[in-house]
């Protein structure tokens, strides 16, 4: 494990993990959330993530371990099983925590067969539940669908098997941009802090072989476009997940707050979080 803190000196009880494929940000997410540059992070079609890392987050006496994970799917199988001990650790090392998978959303906000593969390789080991698990569409563009946050929260759901999730849309901003980063720290916190830490068991191993990877895409593939053409019928419950998250997002900007209150309230709910799900 990379030691961006030693683990015998760290005191925090619960993990923050970020997971996702290579390339979907989870190293940035983490600086943006710690506030500081900590994880290497670069514009790059290949991994800058190789081991396992984490860095302790403090406020008050309270702190919590913000984990930076290797993505899971490579080109080459010796790499994907690297990967795959590499994820075990962080689990091994904070099972009590909040699992948030990152999305790559910079395809139009389309979501990807690959990620959608990763996500459910690993929550066959680990069964998230959905009071602990956030999901995050990064990189999004700005201008979008009227109710794509409500076309895609249904989506989630269905391609991924569990219901009521909590998602955190993130559009995409310039990364040396301090306020736009503050904003985007701001939205994490907000989202990290809907949700309830519980201990994460491991249940075998995360299967996922390169030669069939080709195979799960494919019907990953297929998967989307039967669902896509049911969404149609679908628009009832589209229009009223996308009320809910126009009525939330219109409550976030009447009710400016300062980052440092979120930080206070994040601390005062580490020991047990209230969960609002989406």
């Amino acid at each position: 494990m990379s030691k961006k803190q030693v683990p015998g000196d760290s005191e925090s009880k619960h993990g923050l993990i970020l997971l996702g494929n290579s390339g979907v940000g989870k190293s940035f997410l983490g600086n943006v959330i710690l506030g500081r540059d900590v994880f290497e992070h670069e514009c790059s079609s290949g991994s800058v993530t190789h081991e396992t890392e984490f860095e302790d987050y403090a406020v008050g006496n309270a702190s919590y371990a913000v984990f930076n994970i290797p993505g899971l799917i490579e080109a080459d199988q010796e790499a994907v099983d690297r990967n795959k001990a590499e994820i075990y650790k962080a689990f091994q090392q904070r099972p009590d925590s909040v699992v948030a998978f990152v999305f790559a959303g910079g395809s139009g906000g389309r979501i990807r067969d690959e990620d959608i593969i990763a996500f459910k390789a690993i929550n066959n080991v680990y069964k998230f539940q959905s009071k602990s698990l956030l999901l995050i569409v990064n990189d999004l563009p700005p201008r979008r669908p009227p109710k794509y946050e409500g076309g895609t929260l249904i989506k989630l759901e269905h391609h991924l098997g569990i219901q009521h999730i909590q998602v955190c849309f993130l559009d995409r901003i310039n990364n040396t941009d301090e306020d736009e980063r503050e904003q985007m720290r701001a939205k994490l916190f907000d989202a990290i802090i809907r949700c309830t830490p519980i201990t994460h068991k491991k249940d075998g191993d995360i299967q996922l072989n390169v030669d069939v990877l080709k195979q799960l895409t494919d019907e990953s593939k297929a998967q989307q476009k039967t669902f896509q053409e049911q969404l149609a019928k679908l628009q009832t419950e589209i229009d009223a997940r996308q009320k809910a998250f126009d009525e939330y997002k219109t409550q976030q900007a009447q009710q400016p707050r300062e980052i440092h209150h979120i930080r206070e309230t994040f601390t005062d709910r580490q020991s047990g979080f209230s969960c609002t799900l989406s």
